[in-house]
């Protein structure tokens, strides 16, 4: 056992104790000697929130330098487009971001390089961000249109010809209205977006079984939709864009996209995604060209989001397919146009587009009036017009006096073919006519005096 001696100012007095078998007691201090120990903390304390803040401001330094080249290499990416070609911003007219607005939205759906300089949808949209109103009217790809320098044409080859510059010049022109920015996305990039928001909500209205639509989907295991409110993965999202596999065709291919634009403004906004914005925002500069800013990208997408369903009005320019051109009609064009710059209110409407493209109809050619020549005469006009012609030959009997179209179940293809032809009855197979593609033309003597 030792002894264990403390001292204790108490009172000033000092007091010897003997303490066996346990530890020493707390010191005691005077009250200066307290004072002395609470200002070392507090200086201490002083010190090291000094330090925090030092580190936690070259953090928030570094952060918002980060933010700041991030945004502006997003921004960069954009507008690649718009500095390749500085026509594109004579074409255009400041307005400001309160004010309603024109916006050009050009979809591609590059899977080759010479669909990727034909703008695959068209649509002119203008914005209120004060009303938070909406006007969407679709321009069918196949429209017939004058394109400035180049005479007329369907009006998707006008980015073939001259990039958006000539594409604005030219929608400018035949609305008869200002375009004051635009936007062109790549339909085909969607896939990685969807995937980094980990996938979108989408209430899918028809099945959807189109494996041309999911040629991206290794196997194309992403050919079939159900219909139904569901989240849908980027391969499934992109086959939804893509499919045209229906009786209307390309109209309602637009109404997807739309659905899909709405849906993708206002899940990307979700807590969840936010962590996540800067890779979404980094695959949605990959897929985007445009003469927006990023603040003006993010304002407009908020804007969408708090549009209600009601405020957004959608219309398709009317018209009639003459192969190779929807020709539109002109009154309701006017009409349209007149009623979305006012403010008012839009009808919706559906062109009569083809359900297929040229390219994937087959056609047998056959010589029914036994002259030379014309069986291969009208086979060179069809491949010229974009038609397969997989067959030339002659007919069982050279009896037929006019030239025939022949169609087992899609009379659309049938008459897509006439319409290139000079003469042409469309005839329903029912079984007596023998061929293996989808449409028939039997070449009659009408042919011969064609000029």
């Amino acid at each position: 056992m030792g002894k264990h001696d403390r001292r204790s100012s108490v009172g000033g007095s000092r007091t010897r104790h003997r303490d066996i078998g346990r530890s020493p007691g707390p010191r005691v201090e005077s009250a200066p000697a307290i004072r002395g120990h609470r200002q070392q903390r507090r200086r201490r304390a002083k010190h090291a929130l000094a330090g925090a803040a030092i580190v936690i401001g070259v953090l928030l330094v570094a952060g918002i330098a980060w933010g700041f080249f991030f945004l502006r290499g997003i921004e960069g990416r954009m507008q690649q487009s718009v500095k390749a070609d500085s026509s594109v911003g004579e074409a255009l007219t400041a307005k400001q971001p309160e004010e309603p607005f024109n916006l050009l939205l050009l979809g591609s759906d590059a899977r080759s390089t010479d669909e990727a300089a034909r703008a695959d949808t068209i649509i002119v949209a203008r914005i209120d961000p004060s009303e938070k109103r909406v006007w969407m009217i679709s321009v069918p790809r196949d429209t017939r249109v004058e394109i400035p320098g180049h005479g007329v044409s369907k009006v998707n080859a006008a980015t073939a010809l001259g990039g958006p510059a000539l594409m604005i010049d030219t929608v400018e022109d035949y609305l008869g209205m200002p375009v004051h920015h635009y936007m062109e996305v790549d339909f085909s990039g969607f896939q990685g977006i969807v995937d980094a928001m980990g996938g979108i909500y989408i209430d899918v209205d028809v099945e959807i079984d189109d494996p041309k639509a999911a040629s991206h989907s290794p196997g194309r295991r992403a050919r079939y939709i159900a219909p139904g409110y569901q989240l849908l993965d980027g391969e499934h999202a992109l086959t939804y864009v893509r499919s045209r596999d229906f009786p209307d065709s390309d109209f309602t291919r637009m109404r997807h996209q739309q659905n899909f634009f709405k849906a993708l403004a206002s899940q990307s906004m979700r807590w969840g995604n936010l962590l996540k914005m800067p890779k979404i925002a980094s695959e949605f500069s990959k897929l985007v060209g445009t003469d927006m800013s990023v603040s003006n990208v993010l304002g407009l997408a908020q804007v969408l989001r708090n549009v209600e369903k009601e405020q957004i009005q959608t219309a398709t320019l009317p018209g009639e397919w003459r192969s190779p051109y929807v020709v539109v009609d002109e009154e309701m064009k006017s009409y349209l146009v007149s009623q979305m710059l006012a403010g008012g209110s839009i009808e919706e409407t559906s062109v009569p587009e083809p359900a297929r493209a040229a390219e994937e109809i087959s056609v047998t050619v056959r010589n029914g009036a036994g002259v030379s020549g014309i069986a291969s005469q009208a086979a060179a006009r069809l491949q010229a017009n974009g038609f397969q012609v997989p067959e030339v030959g002659n007919a069982n009997q050279f009896v037929y006096d006019e030239t025939l179209v022949v169609y087992r179940d899609d009379e659309e293809a049938a008459r897509m073919v006439a319409g290139t032809l000079p003469h042409g009855r469309l005839v329903p197979g029912r079984g007596m006519y023998t061929f293996s593609t989808d449409v028939l033309v039997v070449v009659g003597k009408d042919w011969s005096t064609t000029p």
